[in-house]
């Protein structure tokens, strides 16, 4: 829901949003007994790491379950795109296409998927450079698929604190730019296309 409402925020020119607290209540980016992070401060800690200024236009052809976020990537070139599944059922595989319609993947054809699997979201966007062959996936889902759990993966790696109190390392997982992104139920992906060639971002 955070996620959710800093994308809405953003797609609406939002100048500033506050969090109304870091630490108190029951939804605090801070455990009120331990100190230690809840999930939404690493959340906002990706947002913070990756979401530039620069807003994109994203075209959504979906279920309202699944939403789309894309901005300039903040510290590299490109453009990283948040990707929300809110369903607690349905599987998403995204493909991604640019603003003529011609699908970032490399091939053509897409192969029928049947069950709780759909296929989503047309990219507005510039070309992509033919240079680029991988992008960046941070995909954030609960432990044990328990959607109250404290504990927050990152690619499926719990997200705790180093012994010496640090915060860890937030790596990403390379993907083909050429497949569709694989997005599990009520989970988040943000994806980082290094080379995507976004006239607002130049």
């Amino acid at each position: 829901r955070y996620l959710d409402q800093l994308g809405m925020a953003s797609k609406y020119n939002t100048k500033v949003f506050c969090r109304q607290t870091l630490i108190g209540g029951n939804y605090g980016l801070l455990d009120t007994q331990t100190f230690l992070p809840n999930p939404d401060y690493y959340s906002a800690l990706l947002w913070h790491r990756l979401m530039g200024n620069g807003v994109l236009s994203v075209d959504i052809n979906a279920p309202r379950k699944l939403r789309a976020y894309a901005h300039c990537s903040k510290r590299h070139k490109g453009i990283t795109l948040l990707l929300i599944n809110l369903s607690n059922s349905t599987v998403y595989n995204v493909t991604l296409q640019n603003d003529l319609n011609v699908s970032v993947e490399r091939r053509t054809g897409h192969r029928r998927r049947s069950g709780g699997l759909r296929r989503a979201v047309s990219w507005l966007g510039s070309k992509q450079s033919s240079e680029s062959t991988k992008r960046d996936e941070y995909h954030l889902t609960a432990k044990d698929g328990d959607h109250q759990s404290r504990t927050m993966l990152l690619n499926g790696v719990p997200l705790e604190l180093g012994d010496d109190g640090g915060v860890p390392a937030l790596n990403p997982v390379p993907a083909g730019v050429d497949s569709p992104v694989h997005l599990a139920p009520t989970s988040i992906a943000f994806v980082v296309l290094p080379r995507f060639e976004a006239k607002a971002c130049s």
